[in-house]
């Protein structure tokens, strides 16, 4: 009878996946370490410079299915699921929990008890990385699209995004912590000349932009949406702190001067 219910909880744990639309498929194991509640979104191993086998758990409490509006101009989340969400690091050898970590946006669910986020099932490769799109250019995103963004050697982070106008969206940078051996939500010190320097772990479009190298990033960009400026960035990652360190300059339109045309040959001096 105990195997019986054993079959029966890991045949359930499979159909809850399924019915989820899972990018991909999580070893059943790893359901008997979450919450009764806990949905499964997607798993990645991965590998230390230790030689550890560590594994990444992206899930979410009783979330909801969200369909988009055909009016809308949101092009980061598309069709989503919406609720509480979760980042974890296993031991994928000994399949064990290592720690989990609240994933916190800066505006969505600030209001809200349990702090919901969106996590898209199908939707546009402008942002998330999308494996087969359609004619439309959507489909089933990695959310769990492990990079070495922090120039430590490890395959072991990814970038999430956040609503913020039409044409732009926040981003932050969470996964794995070589030097603490956990799953984190990194955050990013930012020094402008002139401003107090601040850390948060959100910033307008910055890690939608592809690293000159792991860990370093040197870029310009135009926010648009009635911003009058360029914003330069030049971005390293502290091993140390374990922070990335954001050095901005913000031009104005203003303060761009125009080159004068050249004068003709014999004209007025």
């Amino acid at each position: 009878m105990r195997a019986f219910r054993s079959l029966l909880s890991s045949v359930a744990a499979l159909v809850t996946l399924a019915n989820l639309g899972a990018q991909e498929k999580a070893p059943v194991w790893i359901q008997g370490l979450l919450p009764l509640e806990a949905k499964v979104i997607e798993t990645a191993e991965l590998k230390t410079r230790r030689g550890n086998a560590r594994g990444l758990v992206l899930w979410m409490l009783h979330p909801k299915r969200v369909m988009r509006q055909a009016d809308t101009c949101d092009w980061v989340y598309g069709d989503h699921w919406y609720g509480p969400t979760r980042l974890s690091l296993v031991d994928w050898r000994n399949k064990t929990l290592i720690n989990t970590i609240e994933i916190l946006g800066l505006y969505e669910g600030s209001d809200e008890p349990e702090h919901g986020f969106p996590i898209p099932f199908h939707v546009s490769n402008a942002y998330y990385n999308v494996p087969q799109i359609n004619k439309n250019k959507e489909g089933v995103p990695r959310i769990l699209n492990l990079r070495d963004l922090t120039g430590e050697r490890v395959v072991g982070q990814f970038v999430l995004f956040e609503f913020d106008t039409c044409t732009s969206a926040l981003t932050t940078v969470l996964g794995y912590s070589d030097r603490t051996d956990t799953a984190v939500q990194f955050q990013i010190e930012i020094s402008e000349p002139g401003e107090k320097t601040e850390v948060v772990s959100w910033v307008p479009h910055l890690f939608r932009e592809k690293p000159i190298r792991p860990g370093y990033w040197n870029f310009t960009w135009e926010p648009g949406h009635g911003a009058d400026c360029w914003i330069h960035e030049q971005v390293t990652f502290d091993p140390v702190r374990r922070l990335f360190v954001d050095q901005q300059k913000i031009t104005p339109y203003s303060d761009v001067v125009a080159p004068q045309a050249a004068k003709k040959p014999g004209g007025a001096g």
